[in-house]
């Protein structure tokens, strides 16, 4: 009678728990936005977006395209922002969440960093941590208007093929006289797929890197200089001088370093570094700090 009973009993029990666990698993489901897209080897129309699948030296192992009409397939976002940075004027964003794109462009789990390529060869990374904070998004309409019709960008340049842009931007991290700047992407001409390690990593100081103002410094260029300055083949091409030729610099010159971050065209009237008036001696002795440990790397 008691065996009977239990079992009874246990179908009950698993009949009432089974539609929750299908509930709970058909809510999960549901939560997966992520659009799987089929990419071609070639490039179809000069609007198709690049991405390069990069190898685990850092060099490109794999390049696709994907189409303008298959992007805005995706689960897009339309979201009014009071500034654009680039045209210096309020916008409304039709476009996809980075965060979107991992799943979509079927990169596995070792790949946690989104590189933007510029066409100035500038470049910035959209590493996992830095999405879910700031969410930046890939655009794909500004104001309604395809990439042939947007604004041009204050400087008279063109805002598109692709952008990234923020609905908003709230710095998380102030070091210093240095506050965390939005990762802005204007001009994205492909996208990377990589690693920390084949990105960011490239910039980690090897030589005193549990100094606290080492690390500091770090943090300050990964904000602040490396989408201009390169180290190897991580970071942007579009400074003229490498991270380390940058440390050797502050090195030798530290008053003219200084200057020179400060305010860029008071050393080079055609610079197109942006000026950091915010940073002070602090600020400077972290970066020099972290400049010097990485010129200590072999």
């Amino acid at each position: 009678m008691k065996m009977r009973l239990l079992g009874t009993l246990a179908v009950s029990v698993i009949g009432s728990v089974l539609p929750r666990v299908f509930v709970a698993l058909a809510l999960f489901t549901c939560k997966s936005n992520a659009v799987s897209l089929e990419a071609s080897e070639t490039r179809q129309d000069w609007q198709d977006l690049e991405v390069i699948t990069l190898d685990s030296q850092g060099k490109s192992a794999e390049t696709v395209y994907y189409s303008y009409d298959q992007l805005l397939a995706l689960p897009t976002v339309t979201v009014k922002t009071e500034h654009d940075p680039n045209t210096n004027t309020p916008a409304t964003y039709t476009g996809v969440y980075i965060s979107d794109l991992f799943e979509s462009f079927g990169a596995n789990a070792s790949f946690d960093v989104i590189g933007a390529n510029c066409l100035d060869r500038s470049k910035q990374y959209y590493d996992r941590d830095y999405v879910a904070k700031h969410r930046p998004i890939f655009l794909l309409k500004f104001d309604g208007n395809l990439p042939r019709d947007w604004p041009p960008t204050e400087q008279g340049n063109k805002l598109g093929p692709y952008c990234v842009v923020h609905e908003s931007f709230s710095p998380t991290e102030t070091i210093y006289g240095y506050v965390e700047e939005p990762r802005n992407a204007p001009r994205v001409t492909s996208l990377e797929l990589t690693s920390f390690n084949q990105s960011l990593g490239h910039f980690a100081a090897k030589e005193s890197a549990n100094d606290p103002e080492v690390v500091k410094g770090q943090k300050i260029v990964i904000g602040s200089c490396i989408s201009c300055h390169n180290a190897g083949n991580a970071g942007g091409h579009m400074a003229d001088v490498s991270l380390r030729l940058l440390g050797a610099k502050a090195a030798t010159s530290k008053e003219n370093f200084r200057k020179k971050v400060i305010d860029p065209r008071s050393t080079s009237p055609f610079s197109r570094m942006p000026p950091h008036p915010t940073f002070d001696d602090d600020t400077f002795n972290a970066l020099e700090a972290y400049l010097k440990a990485m010129t200590l790397i072999q």
